[in-house]
Order: structure tokens, then sequence, then C-alpha cells
């Protein structure tokens, strides 16, 4: 579902890419986590042994969960996704990422704790016209995604 206007456009798009993931992934990273846990408490470091053990047991949890549906837009206020809503004023700039499988917006932010905003594009959503609309208020620079999301997409979460 994509509306188009002049200076609007909307869509929905998924949270985030889902993948299916075997029995043997979820061994894989269970043994890889006690591993470093138990170096970690051989090196006399408990408590960090045990942030890790914690920390990858949340993320197994979270990681089956399908993704939702987002509803996101772009006016002449701003750029809306799901909730949230980031006026123009608190962004730097902007860059259209169709090098990825699913393509995203990537918004730099004036705020030091978010610095990047991504925003996943719809299927049906030409990139062309969100280029034309963001150009009216921002200015388009190279963004690519952070080194953690890049490997974290390569070892399949």
């Amino acid at each position: 579902m994509a509306k188009v206007s002049t200076l609007h456009i909307e869509w929905d798009a998924h949270e985030y890419e889902h993948k299916e993931r075997s029995a043997d992934w979820f061994w894989a990273v269970g043994i890889l986590t006690v591993s470093f846990a138990i170096v970690s408490i051989l090196l006399g470091n408990i408590i960090f042994g045990i942030l890790i053990l914690l920390s990858v047991f949340t993320l197994s949890l979270y990681i089956n969960r399908p993704p939702e549906i987002i509803h996101a837009f772009i006016d002449d206020k701003g750029v809306v996704r799901g909730k949230v809503r980031y006026p123009y004023d608190t962004l730097h700039g902007y860059w259209v990422d169709e090098e990825h499988p699913h393509k995203k917006i990537i918004l730099r932010s004036k705020k030091t704790l978010m610095p990047l905003i991504i925003i996943p594009i719809g299927e049906k959503v030409d990139p062309e016209k969100l280029r034309d609309i963001l150009a009216e208020y921002l200015p388009e620079e190279r963004l690519d995604l952070p080194l953690a999301e890049k490997i974290l997409e390569y070892l399949g979460f």
C-alpha cells in the first residue's frame, strides 16, 4: 500500500528481515556463548561471563519473533517510522540504500546516542520519489550501515 503525492509518501514494510534459523544455528551460538563465558570466568571476570550468557539467552528468545509490519511516511514535517516522528531539524542528512537486498532509508541524526536511523522501504515504493521528497529538506550523503549491524547480519542475527 503506497500512496504518493508531491510532498507525501507512505508505505508499510516489515520491521526487519526475518530469517529461519535451524537447530544447528542455535547449537553453534550456544557453544560459542558458553565457550566465551567460560574463558571470561577463567580469566577472573565472572560478571562479564554472566552478562554474555544473559545477553545471548535474551537475544535467542527475541530472534524467533516474526517481524511486525510498520507504517512509515514522509511529509513536509519530517519522517515517521511507526509512532516516532523525526523532524527535519533533528536530522543532518539521508541516504537511500538500494544496494542492500532489503532497501532502506538511512537518516543521520543530530542526537549523540542515536546517530543513525534505519527505516525499511516497502516493495511498492519508488526510491527515486523518496529521494525527490527528502532532497527538498535534507542533503543527500553516502551513509552505510554500522559495522556492528553488518557483522550481525553476516552471522544470521
